[in-house]
């Protein structure tokens, strides 16, 4: 990804206002314990969860607290972020490791294989063909038998539906209290058939979307067993 793209998330003011005031955060509470419920429905054990794109650590925080006897691992190329998340992750901080690395160069980190792995709005700010790498990586990382869930804003197949879904989920979820400057480059949102695909092509299994609203998206796959 080319450099600067995504500076603004290495700003501690841009950083703690994107998390200050995120107007998604309830709407994602059903997709979270949805994919809780599926991992406890499967019946495997969780030992290791691992959160990429990670930002202040929602997901990871609220996974660690459905499975109490597992650990986790914090990614995300943020320092900024890495001190919130530091914050809100406190009460875990003993079962929590916290890397600083590139998701799209997460080869590079010397990371566990996990039996959940879980991101949530950071996968949208690559391209197609980053998307089947950084898949192709996750896979790997993903124990057999083991869940991958990307929690992530989409695009539609034809770009129809975009500006409409952006009006009504205002409507629904409201506004920023203060307008973010851009924090993504601008291509086109990948839609869910394109996460599908390349999560299938990595050697991930039965690809799903369990949960959609609009321009957000649960995306789920298994590594075989």
């Amino acid at each position: 990804m080319e450099a600067g793209v995504f500076e603004s998330w290495h700003s501690t003011e841009y950083a703690a206002q994107w998390a200050g005031d995120d107007v998604a955060a309830r709407l994602l509470d059903l997709p979270r314990r949805l994919s809780a419920a599926l991992v406890q429905d499967s019946g495997i054990e969780v030992e290791h969860v691992l959160d990429l794109g990670a930002g202040p650590g929602s997901y990871i925080q609220f996974m660690l607290e459905q499975f109490p006897e597992a650990r986790g691992t914090w990614v995300d190329s943020s320092e900024a972020m890495l001190e919130l998340a530091e914050q809100e992750l406190a009460p875990l901080a003993d079962r929590i490791t916290f890397v600083v690395q590139d998701v799209e160069r997460l080869e590079e980190a010397d990371l566990e294989p996990a039996d959940v792995v879980v991101s949530s709005r950071a996968l949208h700010h690559f391209s197609h063909d980053s998307l089947e790498h950084v898949y192709a990586v996750i896979a790997g990382l993903t124990k057999p038998g083991g869940f991958v869930f990307d929690l992530d804003h989409v695009g539609s197949p034809d770009d129809y539906w975009n500006q409409p879904y952006r009006r009504v989920r205002a409507q629904l979820i409201g506004e920023r209290k203060k307008e973010l400057a851009a924090h993504r480059d601008p291509h086109a949102l990948p839609p869910v058939e394109v996460h599908l695909e390349r999560m299938t092509k990595a050697g991930l299994a039965y690809a799903d979307v369990p949960w959609r609203t609009l321009m957000t998206a649960l995306m789920m796959a298994r590594k075989p067993a």
